[in-house]
């Protein structure tokens, strides 16, 4: 059984400081998770969600997916570092989920 992970932003930066391409890469994979509403609205899920973060945009992952969604986490997080990109620590439950996107506070 997997073991819950703390809440992390991914950001579009490799850990070189490049800006990483594709850049629509947030919202490619956000939108593998997400889902359309009756209204026919594409509704994020609320553990895998595009945020901007002092000015750049990021992919949230909520710690709680390695429990309620292994291979969903897994898939993201081997995303990341396979594209060497920079993963900040949020700790748990960190974030507002009836957001579509939001700017987090600073954790640098």
């Amino acid at each position: 059984m997997a073991k819950e992970q703390s809440d992390c932003l991914i950001l579009g930066v490799t850990q070189k400081g490049n800006k990483f391409r594709p850049s629509d890469w947030v919202d490619r994979i956000a939108a593998l998770f997400a889902s359309f509403t009756a209204e026919r609205r594409l509704q994020y899920h609320a553990m895998i969600r595009p945020v901007i973060h002092q000015g750049l945009r990021g992919l949230f992952v909520a710690g709680s997916l390695a429990m309620a969604d292994a291979v969903a986490y897994d898939f993201v997080m081997e995303f990341a570092g396979s594209n060497r990109l920079q993963i900040v620590q949020l700790g748990q439950h960190m974030t507002d989920p009836s957001s579509p996107t939001y700017e987090l506070p600073n954790v640098a």
